[in-house]
């Protein structure tokens, strides 16, 4: 193993329990905060993804519905047929997509022209409906494009690793690189190429209210682990012992003392780069909680739900960009519970509606903020469930349905091909009497949309998504899905040294 690597996955649990190691725990990584503020000027230079994955693996295909009735188009009478139990019977009708203009792709159709969303999801209809938030169908992770059963069955293309394991598929909806179980993720990648577009490189890109993760983990760059509770009195470091009386006396002497230990010229390699770490950490701290004490106060109303509180977070740390020298961010949130084998019905009529006040309580924020297109949030998840019920839920599948939220997006569409709903071999992408289906849509392609907008070149889309050539080749105005506001005179030229990854 590689001493950056060592460094990169041992971090500080490794190295002991004194109470420096103690007070940084906290901090889940070496690298840093960042540094925003208040309303965007016109033309400000700052972009922020915020990828929210689903751990368990969502059923997304009880969250975007066909609804036609009659005619060419019966979608809802097939889809109940399909679903049985786990249909929309007793938990109310699915919301309308207006005109949702359904695209296909790579030759296959959309199969239905009328669409809705789970009942409990007002608020993403609401955006969906007003051209803010989109829907990809049937997308998953791919190495190469898998044209129909028979390929599939004949091994005729690679399929990924684990296509049904949630350790294998979680791992790479992160990575994007499913022929592998070693990959950087995604964001850290987009981070190994954009970090110099921050001006202060003590403070990391990529910023995580779910602690270590893969999908920021880059070469050179590692995510920065912060709490919901975004305060300047109870953010970062909170090991220290408060004393009551007398606190900025005995802060001053910690960070004295601490200074004082990191600051020894050690002679062992691990322990001076360890006494480094811990310095920069500290450093960072105080930088992230100065700018803190500028968020200003919001009137956007947010749920008193966990995703909503660590989506208030991100609205915080964003509100507050110019003072951490940011104009890049990527941020990570995990809300998990969707591995629902049994009271699947129930379970998405409860945590659904979580999701959907929660993304528009954030973009809400973003308005407010006046960045509402410079801020893309998108959801992933492990793979989607069978279509089939096992008598109480689902179980594992592979492609499913994502949402993608934000004012650069081309909202109010459905990007991919919706499948057929049917398990009969009329169905090409349908892999299995349970109804599991063949992804239309690659994770790769999603992500390649994404990065465009964010500003990598399509020159370092080979170092970002090492398969995305089995896929997609860049041209001026072609791009992976059409899912972001793009034009050729604003995609970036500037290319980075990393070249191009193989696996």
């Amino acid at each position: 193993m590689k001493r950056r690597d060592f460094l990169k996955h041992a971090g500080c649990g490794a190295m002991g329990s004194a109470t420096l190691l103690s007070s940084l725990t906290s901090l889940a990584s070496v690298n840093g905060l960042v540094k925003p503020e208040g309303n965007s000027a016109d033309g400000e230079d700052y972009k922020a993804l915020v990828c929210i994955l689903f751990a368990g693996g969502l059923d997304s295909f009880n969250m975007l519905v066909p609804t036609g009735t009659g005619g060419a188009d019966n979608g809802f009478a097939e889809y109940k047929a399909l679903r049985t139990d786990l249909a929309f019977a007793n938990a109310g009708v699915p919301l309308a997509l207006n005109n949702p203009q359904c695209t296909g792709f790579r030759g296959h159709s959309c199969n239905y022209s009328s669409f809705g969303i789970h009942p409990g999801m007002t608020g993403m209809q609401q955006l969906f409906n007003t051209g803010k938030m989109a829907m990809i169908a049937n997308v998953g992770t791919l190495v190469e494009p898998i044209a129909n059963y028979t390929e599939y069955k004949n091994n005729v293309k690679k399929v990924p690793l684990g296509v049904y394991s949630h350790s294998d598929q979680i791992m790479q909806w992160q990575t994007s690189v499913p022929q592998s179980r070693s990959a950087l993720g995604v964001g850290g990648r987009i981070a190994d190429l954009m970090k110099g577009n921050n001006t202060n490189s003590e403070i990391s890109m990529n910023i995580s209210l779910a602690g270590k993760n893969i999908f920021q983990r880059g070469a050179d760059i590692a995510e920065y682990s912060i709490s919901d509770n975004v305060d300047p009195n109870n953010v970062g470091l909170k090991s220290f012992p408060t004393y009551y009386s007398n606190t900025g006396f005995m802060n001053q002497a910690r960070v004295q003392t601490i200074d004082s230990l990191v600051s020894q010229v050690y002679t062992n390699l691990l322990e001076k780069t360890f006494a480094t770490t811990a310095k920069k950490s500290l450093a960072s701290f105080d930088t992230f909680q100065g700018a803190l004490k500028r968020v200003p106060n919001l009137s956007t109303a947010f749920p008193t739900t966990s995703l909503a509180s660590e989506l208030q977070a991100i609205s915080k740390v964003i509100s507050v960009r110019q003072h951490l020298g940011a104009k890049r961010q990527i941020f990570f949130v995990t809300y998990g519970g969707w591995d629902m084998h049994d009271g699947l019905v129930s379970g998405l009529g409860s945590k659904l509606p979580v999701v959907s006040e929660a993304m528009k309580a954030f973009y809400t924020a973003t308005e407010e903020l006046g960045i509402a297109d410079k801020v893309t949030t998108f959801t992933i998840s492990d793979f989607a469930r069978t279509m089939t019920s096992n008598g109480m839920g689902s179980d594992h599948a592979w492609g499913g349905n994502n949402m993608v939220m934000g004012g650069a997006v081309n909202g109010g569409k459905i990007f991919g091909a919706y499948p057929k709903m049917s398990v009969d071999a009329n169905n090409p992408m349908n892999v299995s009497f349970r109804g599991n289906f063949i992804p239309a849509v690659s994770t790769d392609e999603m992500y390649a949309e994404l990065a465009l907008w964010y500003g990598v070149s399509p020159a370092d889309l080979c170092y970002v998504l090492p398969n995305l050539g089995n896929f997609y080749s860049y041209s001026a105005n072609n791009y992976p899905l059409g899912l972001m506001k793009l034009n050729s005179s604003a995609i970036s030229t500037i290319n980075h040294p990393y070249g191009c990854l193989t696996y």
